[in-house]
C-alpha cells in the first residue's frame, strides 16, 4: 500500500523516567539554534523501520525525546518525559537528479529539513530532535535531521546518527554518558580568576543580544553560500608547498587548507595593510581532559583565535601561516578549558547565564574569518542497511566570512568547503576566472 503524501507522528521510546537533567554552562551558551543535515540515499529508506529503530535508540538518548525547561533559578534543564521526536514522512515530485544539480539549479535544502524554531527552545511544543524523511520521485530518499545545539555539538550529533544506524542494523554501540556535571565540575580545577574578562565569551545586555540576533536575521538575506571542492591530489600538493616553506615543526592538511583560504579571502576582503585580521577556529577539547570519558555526549567545543596584520598575512608564506595556525590550535589546553567553564559558572551563579554570547558572533561583521573543520567526522559512514549517503548537505550559515569544511562521499581525503560570504564577494569568487585560479592554484 502506498503511503499517503504526508505522514507526521511523534516517536517515543516508551520509557519516560521523569528525571530532570540540568544542562551544563557550556550547553546554555548555544541558544535556540539547531544543528541540521540532509543525507541523500540512492536507495529508498523504510519509514516504519526507521521510526521503530529510532524509538529503540531513544532509550539510550532520553534527552532527545524530552523537553527543555528552566528551573526556579532560570537554569536550563531537560525533563526526560518522553514527549517524543517529531517525525515527518512525505512523498515528493522531486527526483534525485535534480538534487545533484549545481547549487542554483537544485531544490532548496529547506525542502528536506524538518522545521526547527531558531528562537524557541523551552516548552512542550518544542521538540529537541526532529526528523524528516522524503521519498524522491523515481527512487531514493533524503533523511533530514535537526537537533537543538544545546544538547550536542556536531561531533555528538554525528555519533547519535551512527548509533541510530547501528540500532537499525542490529549492531552494538556504546552507551552514551549524559552526566553534564562532568563538564561543570571542571571549574573546580580552574586557577583563580583575575577580573571579569573572558577571551571567548561576553556578557551582553538584552538590548545588545537582540540587536545581534536581528542583525543575523537581516544580513542572512545578503549572504550567499558558495561550495568549492578540493581533490585529494590538490590538497597533497598544497600541503607539500606549505611544508617546503615550513620554518619548523609539523602541520596537517587542514592547517594548510585553512591557511590557503584565510590568505585568499583576505585578498577578497581587501582591507588596508595596517588592519588586523582574525582567524577563529572551532575545536574539540574533550580529548585533552581526562575528566571527560570517551562516551560523553554533549557539547565539548571551544575556539582558538589567531590575529595577524593584513600585511603580514599577505607577505607570510603558506607554510609559515599554516604553522602559526598549528601553534594557535596547541594553545587549547586543559587549563584554558577549565578557565572557560569557571567563567561560565560564575555567570550562572550571578544570574547572567542568559546574557552570555560568544565573542566570535560580534567579530563576524568586522575582521573575523571563522572556520569549522568537520572533515574528520564520518558523515559518509552513515548507513541504514541500504548503502551510505551520496551527499550530505548543510543549511546556510547566517553569518558572513564563515567556512565549513566537510569530507566527501569518496572518502579519499578530498574536502568540500562551504563558504558563507557577502553576495558580491561570493559572485566574484565563483564567477571570475582570476579568483578561481587563485583558489585552485595547487590543482
Amino acid at each position: 500500500m502506498r503511503m499517503k503524501r504526508r505522514h507526521i507522528e511523534l516517536v517515543r521510546s516508551g520509557s519516560a523516567t521523569g528525571v530532570r537533567i540540568p544542562l551544563c554552562v557550556l550547553d546554555a551558551t548555544m541558544g535556540a539554534v539547531s544543528t541540521g543535515r540532509a543525507f541523500f540515499f540512492r536507495e529508498a529508506l523504510d519509514g516504519a523501520a526507521l521510526r521503530s529503530s529510532l524509538a529503540r535508540v531513544l532509550a539510550s538518548y532520553p534527552l532527545l525525546s524530552g523537553r527543555a525547561e528552566r528551573d526556579a533559578n532560570g537554569v536550563l534543564q531537560v525533563l526526560c518525559n518522553d514527549s517524543g521526536v517529531h517525525f515527518e514522512e512525505e512523498n515528493s515530485s522531486i527526483d534525485m537528479a535534480s538534487c545533484m544539480l549545481p547549487r542554483n539549479g537544485k531544490p532548496s535544502l529547506n525542502t528536506f529539513l524538518p522545521k526547527a524554531s531558531v528562537v524557541r527552545l523551552v516548552g512542550e511544543g518544542v521538540p529537541l530532535l526532529a526528523v524528516k524523511l522524503t521519498h524522491l520521485a523515481g527512487g531514493g530518499s533524503v533523511l533530514g535531521v535537526q537537533m537543538k545545539h544545546v544538547l550536542a555539538d556536531g561531533q555528538a550529533y554525528t555519533q547519535f546518527l551512527l548509533d541510530w544506524a547501528a540500532e537499525h542494523r542490529g549492531l552494538p554501540y556504546r552507551t552514551p554518558c549524559h552526566d553534564r556535571w562532568l563538564l561543570d565540575g571542571l571549574a573546580d580545577g580552574a586557577a583563580p580568576r583575575e577580573g571579569d574578562h573572558n577571551s571567548r565569551f561576553v556578557v551582553a545586555s538584552r538590548r545588545e543580544k537582540y540587536a545581534m540576533l536581528s542583525r543575523m536575521a537581516l544580513s542572512a538575506q545578503r549572504l550567499r553560500t558558495t561550495t568549492c571542492r578540493f581533490g585529494a591530489s590538490e590538497l597533497h600538493a598544497m600541503k607539500q608547498a606549505a611544508t617546503a616553506h615550513l620554518p619548523y615543526g609539523w602541520i596537517s592538511t587542514s592547517d594548510a587548507l585553512t591557511a590557503h583560504l584565510w590568505r585568499l579571502l583576505g585578498r577578497l576582503r581587501a582591507r588596508s595593510a595596517g588592519s588586523v585580521e582574525r582567524l577563529g577556529l572551532l575545536v574539540d577539547f574533550s580529548s585533552y581532559l581526562t575528566e571527560i570519558p570517551e562516551n560523553y555526549w554533549g557539547n565539548t567545543i571551544t575556539c582558538t583565535e589567531l590575529r595577524l596584520p593584513v600585511s603580514e598575512i599577505q607577505n607570510c608564506s603558506l607554510g609559515r601561516t599554516a604553522r602559526l595556525i598549528r601553534e594557535s590550535m596547541s594553545e587549547n589546553t586543559a587549563a584554558n578549558a577549565r578557565d572557560e567553564i569557571a567563567y561560565l559558572r560564575e555567570q550562572r551563579l550571578a544570574g547572567r547565564e542568559r546574557k552570555v554570547m560568544p565573542r566570535m558572533l560580534y567579530r563576524a561583521w568586522t575582521n573575523l574569518f571563522q572556520v569549522n573543520d568537520r572533515a574528520k567526522l564520518p558523515f559518509y559512514d552513515l548507513g541504514f542497511g541500504s548503502g551510505t549517503p551520496l551527499r550530505c548537505a548543510l543549511p546556510h550559515v547566517p553569518i558572513p566570512w564563515a567556512a565549513q569544511i566537510m569530507p566527501t562521499p569518496e572518502k579519499d581525503g578530498s574536502r568540500e568547503v562551504h563558504l558563507s560570504l557577502p553576495t558580491a564577494t561570493a559572485a566574484a569568487l565563483a564567477g571570475e576566472p582570476s579568483w578561481q585560479a587563485h583558489l585552485h592554484k595547487y590543482a
